[in-house]
């Protein structure tokens, strides 16, 4: 393992690996971005190449390469080895994938649910091609539609017959357990008691839902007959779907995203599927679901630009103004496709158009609109703009979503062409949005901000890493803090600095933690030196000597604070128990205390 792991190391840095998902500024000796963890606004992310780590100081995640990929793509350290070994074009020894296996012992429950997606899947893909009738209509439809052989197999499209338990048995026959069987969302549980199970998609086309890494986590079942109620059957969320949490077509696609720099969000599954026929790649579905933040996260790594082709009927528009919305406290601007008269969707206009499509839906997306420009045009004509009745009615569908953009030059665009269109003046709109209150406010931004930096590093740590950052100023620490003021691995680091600290040696040669003996405390020494030099590496000597007397002041504050409340508790035994000379003693403990 440590050959492998050391080859990988030495053909990536950690800077190339960390920019496949997060855009990096450089800033100094580091790099910097907002964290791929979570939402904010102030970057908390560092990425060192000199110490090779990459790590996000407001959720507590991130270190070298393997666990930044295990953080990022949710894996464990075997699988973030292939994925990196993958990478670097480096071929995991057979060896390793045996010794990962064996080390893993028994299946968890994630990898059994994984295991039979992707046996239900190859079941499926079988079944469509096995040459029986049944299986013979159900491609003639996929043909009618416009699919070919090789979309199907790309996209491992299958059948599911119309039989109560024929993926039961089968799955069963492979070795699969019950208990994995009941938490699939792939079957109905009619006896929970037995553990008894009935196939849930029976008598549909079946369609994968890949993971972002290509793993069969779920399906979409559609019906195909006439009365077969309702037309589409999905997956429920299991432990491993999370509908919120994936987007379709996302594997194939995120390669083509970050080529194109722009990803185009359609409805279903079908246009994702037609549009890859006509070469257009950088596409995801929401699967009939309203875009959430949690899907935005997953291709803000890839690209910041949106663009949205959902249908053109109402609850289409409805759900590209939730995508507008939902994109603003990322502060990215979202572009809308406004399909020809009479198509519905991406998949109508591949097969209306034929032979021309490629060229035409290439247009289409080059002649894409910002959505307020798109969305007010649409409005324009619902609404009396001559009257002022009117005028208002139509502000009232854009001002909130004016109000929610966090960039002024977007405003300011926003503004100018509203203005336009009601003829009034920019001043005019300007006052509306002003005086127009927002609903459903969460808590305040100032309030955010304030619990954000509270949870990012501790006292003891910021202090550890000014030491580290600046050696000299250690003599001060040692002279007033004590070992019991740490606790954990910081209390290993702080006593490692103790056990090197030479005050003539240290404060020019700097430390030395290489040593083996220090190997438990590399990783968080890295971090805390990583955090120290982004954040006091060009302050003077005299405001880093200040700096750490303050973070003193408050850890000696936080020592009196917890002595005094140990002893209000043992005075209160004391009384408590009746012992007077015991009593009197912590009293003038107490005393001498309040007067230090």
């Amino acid at each position: 393992m440590r050959d492998i792991v050391s080859e990988i190391k030495n053909r990536l840095s950690i800077e190339d690996v960390v920019s496949q998902y997060v855009s990096l500024k450089k800033v100094g000796r580091s790099y910097k971005a907002l964290s791929p963890f979570q939402q904010e606004k102030t970057p908390s992310f560092v990425v060192s190449p000199e110490k090779q780590i990459a790590y996000c100081f407001s959720t507590h995640r991130g270190g070298d390469m393997f666990k930044f990929i295990e953080e990022i793509e949710g894996v464990d350290f075997p699988e973030a080895v292939k994925i990196l070994a993958d990478k670097a074009g480096i071929e995991v020894p057979t060896k390793f994938a045996q010794k990962s296996a064996k080390e893993k012992g028994s299946k968890s429950l994630r990898e059994g649910l994984l295991d039979v997606h992707e046996r239900a899947a190859t079941h499926y893909q079988g079944i469509i091609r096995d040459d029986s009738k049944q299986s013979k209509m159900v491609l003639e439809y996929l043909y009618k539609r416009g699919m070919t052989d090789e979309l199907i197999d790309k996209f491992r499209v299958g059948f599911a017959p119309d039989k109560p338990d024929d993926l039961k048995k089968f799955l069963l026959k492979e070795g699969a357990k019950k208990e994995i069987l009941e938490k699939s969302g792939l079957f109905i549980i009619r006896d929970t008691a037995g553990g008894d199970v009935l196939d849930k998609f029976r008598g549909r086309l079946m369609i994968p839902i890949l993971d972002h890494m290509g793993r069969v986590i779920a399906f979409g079942g559609r019906a195909l007959k006439k009365d077969q109620m309702p037309k589409y059957l999905n997956s429920p969320d299991t432990p491993l779907y999370l509908k919120r949490n994936v987007l379709y077509g996302l594997s194939h696609a995120k390669n083509q995203i970050r080529e194109k720099d722009a990803v185009v969000f359609v409805e279903g599954y079908f246009d994702v599927i037609m549009l890859h026929k006509i070469g257009i790649e950088n596409i995801c579905a929401s699967s009939g679901t309203a875009l959430s933040p949690e899907q935005i996260n997953l291709v803000k790594r890839f690209t910041k630009n949106i663009i949205s082709c959902f249908d053109t009927d109402r609850a289409g528009i409805d759900a590209t103004k939730r995508a507008f919305e939902v994109l603003q406290p990322f502060d990215m601007g979202l572009k809308s496709i406004s399909m020809p008269a009479g198509l519905k969707d991406p998949a109508d206009f591949v097969v209306e158009h034929g032979a021309t499509a490629p060229g035409d839906f290439k247009d289409l997306i080059e002649g894409s609109k910002d959505f307020i420009d798109f969305y007010s045009n649409r409005l324009k004509d619902n609404y009396e703009l001559g009257s002022i009745d009117g005028r208002k009615a139509f502000l009232n569908e854009l001002i909130p979503l004016i109000k929610s953009v966090k960039s002024s030059v977007r405003i300011d665009f926003y503004v100018r062409l509203l203005a336009k269109i009601i003829g009034t003046k920019e001043k005019v709109l300007y006052e509306e949005i002003a005086s127009f209150k927002m609903r459903n406010l969460g808590p305040s931004k100032k309030n955010e901000e304030v619990e954000d930096v509270s949870q990012k590093i501790s006292t003891q740590e910021i202090l550890l890493s000014l030491c580290l950052e600046y050696p000299k100023i250690f003599e001060i620490v040692t002279s007033r803090v004590v070992e019991s003021d740490f606790e954990g691995d910081l209390k290993d680091i702080y006593l490692a600095l103790v056990d090197q600290y030479n005050a003539s040696v240290t404060s020019k040669e700097g430390w030395n933690l290489d040593a083996k003996k220090y190997a438990s405390i590399s990783g968080e020494v890295d971090i805390l030196s990583l955090y120290g030099e982004e954040r006091y590496s060009e302050f003077p000597e005299e405001i880093v000597t200040l700096e750490a007397e303050k973070l003193i002041d408050k850890i000696e504050k936080g020592r009196r604070m917890y002595k005094r409340l140990d002893l209000e508790r043992r005075l209160k035994e004391a009384e408590d128990s009746g012992d007077k000379a015991k009593k009197e003693k912590l009293l003038k403990e107490f005393m001498q205390l309040l007067k230090s």
